[in-house]
């Protein structure tokens, strides 16, 4: 306000604006001059100032001013007023007329483009004053902002550690009671957070080691009971017997696959991903497409591998990236029909390469695409199969993404079979 007030103040004094009393000065100036003249010209009358020249008998004779307002004017000196609704007058009687002038008593611009463009002074200050508040409001919520952003930096960095499971930090005072306060409940949930973590992680490893140790020791029974059991396939039995024998075997096989897969993921949540090696494209595939036909005889499945624009070696952990996709292709296998079609497609992309296991089954319901790669999902029985334990495509998934790619589900548009892609990059 005292700059908007200090400007004006300037403006007057620098005639920039006019007083609201100019233009009644300046006709107390030329009242004389338009009393004795002969007519009353344009060029006699003040600046600021309209006019109208009126006869005795009341007729319009000349003047800037409309008709209307010379008349309303005329009607206010038959009462000896002054004074309209907006405008003041004054009369200046000549002989057989009188000259109306009509002015505002409020500041004014000196130049007539400024007074054309420019609200009048008096809006002026106001919409100035406005503008100001308004700049001043910005300017201190910017700088407000920035302070408590400064102030807040220490609980963002505090949020994005424990996102990152970093709890070693400390948070520093920021100065302001509130900020500090929540600063404190942030040290008291990362003390809370951090022993409930030790506690999960040392539950999950202890977890890790008793399956892996459970599944170990399993397999020495399990070998004993399946040898014997096929040792006695080979004595004399009757009917009876030998069913009942081939049942121990089979689920003892079961058993066996099942052990497996429990260790297999063992394996995969306790490894560290190791050193990745340069590993030859074509014998790589040459070594997956074998193990397709090895898989695919019993059920005397068509299977077939197509490739485009491979590079001729890719960096990979070799023995895990292979247990991946053989799990995809064991699935595939398990889940397509009695001479159905498995097909694996390798398709190269700059710095990618996509692995693709499609079978000719039942696809993937809704609820398999969202859930197949889930510890122990069984899934839709359309797609379950009775030696399915629901752990290849989490076991997959779970090797793949320690390796850096993707694992994604889909189900193929030309055979309406499930569709299973790693993609993974080249180095």
């Amino acid at each position: 306000m005292a700059l908007v007030l200090g400007l004006f103040m300037f403006a007057f004094s620098a005639n920039i604006i006019l007083p609201a009393n100019y233009a009644e000065t300046q006709i107390t100036l030329a009242k004389d001059r338009i009393a004795s003249s002969m007519s009353v010209t344009a060029d006699m009358i003040p600046d600021l100032v309209d006019y109208a020249v009126i006869s005795n008998q009341g007729e319009f004779i000349s003047g800037n001013l409309t008709e209307k307002e010379a008349f309303h004017a005329w009607y206010l000196m038959q009462k000896g007023e002054t004074q309209g609704s907006t405008r003041f007058y004054a009369f200046i009687e000549r002989e057989q007329e009188v000259c109306i002038l009509s002015y505002h008593l409020v500041p004014e611009y000196r130049s007539a483009v400024m007074r054309k463009y420019l609200p009048n002074p008096q809006l002026m200050i106001l919409l100035l004053f406005i503008i100001g508040v308004i700049v001043q409001v910005t300017v201190l919520a910017v700088h407000f902002g920035r302070s408590l952003k400064r102030k807040m930096m220490g609980l963002q960095e505090a949020i994005e550690k424990i996102q990152n499971q970093n709890l070693d930090f400390q948070l520093n005072p920021s100065g302001i009671r509130e900020i500090d306060d929540i600063a404190l409940s942030f040290e008291h949930m990362k003390e809370a957070l951090n022993t409930s973590l030790k506690q999960q992680w040392e539950a999950e490893r202890s977890r890790r080691e008793q399956i892996s140790a459970l599944a170990h020791d399993l397999k020495t029974p399990l070998t004993i009971i399946r040898g014997n059991a096929e040792l006695l396939l080979d004595t004399v039995q009757d009917e009876t017997q030998r069913e009942y024998n081939e049942y121990i075997v089979k689920n003892t096989i079961e058993i066996e696959k099942f052990t497996k897969q429990l260790m297999d993921i063992s394996k995969v949540e306790q490894s560290v991903v190791s050193a990745k090696t340069n590993v030859d494209m074509d014998s790589f595939i040459q070594q997956l497409e074998q193990q397709m036909k090895a898989l695919a005889l019993e059920k005397s499945l068509e299977v077939s591998v197509e490739s485009d624009k491979l590079p001729v070696s890719f960096m990979i952990e070799e023995e895990l990236f292979y247990r991946a996709l053989l799990n995809l292709i064991v699935n595939a296998v398990e889940h397509t029909p009695t001479k159905g079609k498995v097909t694996l497609s390798i398709q190269g992309e700059t710095n990618f390469v996509h692995f693709t296991v499609i079978d000719s089954g039942a696809g993937f319901s809704s609820k398999d695409l969202k859930e197949a790669t889930k510890q122990f999902y069984r899934g839709d029985p359309s797609r379950n199969a009775a030696n399915h334990h629901g752990m290849g495509l989490y076991i997959a998934e779970s090797i793949i993404q320690k390796q850096g790619g993707t694992l994604s589900l889909a189900n193929d548009l030309i055979t309406g079979g499930g569709k299973v892609t790693i993609t993974i990059a080249t180095s």
